[in-house]
């Protein structure tokens, strides 16, 4: 049999809150995680002054068992708390809280990334269905059905932009608590990126630039990710950049208090961000100009698979824009 240290101690290396009343409703016990979310003046204060929910209350006067989820403010913050309480008559009660915060804000993410994945799908394939039934059911001239299968064809495309985007943003989420254990010369993936960018920068006039200030060191990463966070920045560079212009990749070292970091500046000349945008852009399927986006091939995806990544490699990013000015996205890693 367990002595009442033994089962105290017990307690306490919980995951889950545990609150233990007296038959007269009085909290005689609390393990550290429920005084986090009640405060420390918790014991020897009545159940009800506590947990105001009604169908709580009404459990407990009936001596009911209940499982209930329930919102519920405390001095760390705010949480969507998932309550089990049981007591037989007249005898002790016991409490157990899990905090399904964490776990609720991961559904609702996974329901908006549906529906954002369902619309963002629904309009190539009303599209290319649209256009089928078409083909299928009226006499078009060689012109029409020319013009017909190269939308189709661009919308297909998409589609497949979308969906390759989507499996290597699971791919970096699956990888995210990975140790990185690679040596990497952030500088060669910078260049592997410009070099697959070059030829299609150049069919609108633009050049990408890369000036290295200093001695840049390795750090631990995953250079295939990082190569993809360059690419996408150009990427995204090229398609918002005036024709002619240069992209400019700033790379040398900044120290910040103790901490130094390889700091990456892509900067292009163009239209610009309103600042109101500039705090959404790497949400997944954010888009300051919809129309325009999609016209030139953008998937609403780039900024988020950057972002994941910035995040596993504990390195961060600040966007700056001008309208009808420079937009920069400064990128920093920290070095050792």
């Amino acid at each position: 049999m367990l002595g009442e240290k033994q089962f105290i101690s017990l307690l306490e290396k919980l995951d889950e809150g545990v609150i233990i009343t007296s038959s007269e409703f009085d909290i005689m016990y609390a393990n550290e995680i429920a005084i986090a979310y009640f405060g420390e003046k918790i014991v020897g204060k009545p159940i009800y002054n506590l947990i105001r929910n009604s169908e709580v209350i009404d459990a407990i006067n009936e001596s009911q068992e209940i499982n209930i989820s329930f919102p519920y403010a405390s001095s760390i913050g705010k949480h969507n708390l998932q309550l089990h309480y049981y007591q037989k008559h007249e005898n002790p009660g016991i409490i157990v809280i899990n905090d399904r915060t964490e776990e609720e804000k991961f559904q609702n993410i996974r329901r908006d990334l549906i529906a954002n994945v369902s619309h963002e799908l629904r309009s190539p394939l009303t599209s290319i269905t649209g256009f089928i039934e078409t083909l299928q059911n009226e006499d078009v001239s060689k012109d029409q059905r020319s013009r017909f299968l190269s939308i189709m064809q661009e919308e297909s495309n998409r589609m497949n932009r979308i969906i390759s985007d989507l499996l290597s943003l699971s791919k970096i989420e699956i990888d995210m608590y990975k140790e990185l254990v690679d040596e990497v010369n952030v500088i060669d993936q910078i260049n592997i990126a410009k070099n697959a960018l070059e030829h299609r920068a150049a069919e609108s006039g633009k050049m990408i630039n890369v000036v290295i200030k200093g001695d840049i060191p390795k750090i631990k990463g995953d250079a295939d990710q990082i190569v993809e966070v360059f690419h996408n920045l150009f990427d995204n560079a090229i398609k918002y950049s005036n024709d002619g212009s240069t992209i400019t990749a700033i790379i040398d070292l900044h120290l910040v208090d103790t901490q130094e970091y390889i700091r990456a500046t892509i900067a292009n000349d163009g239209a610009g961000i309103n600042e109101e945008h500039l705090p959404r852009l790497t949400e997944r399927f954010y888009r300051v100009d919809k129309a325009r986006s999609r016209d030139i091939g953008g998937t609403g995806l780039g900024l988020a698979i950057v972002k994941h990544i910035l995040i596993r490699h504990n390195a961060n990013m600040e966007i700056t824009s001008k309208i009808n000015g420079k937009t920069k996205f400064i990128v920093s890693f920290p070095c050792g």
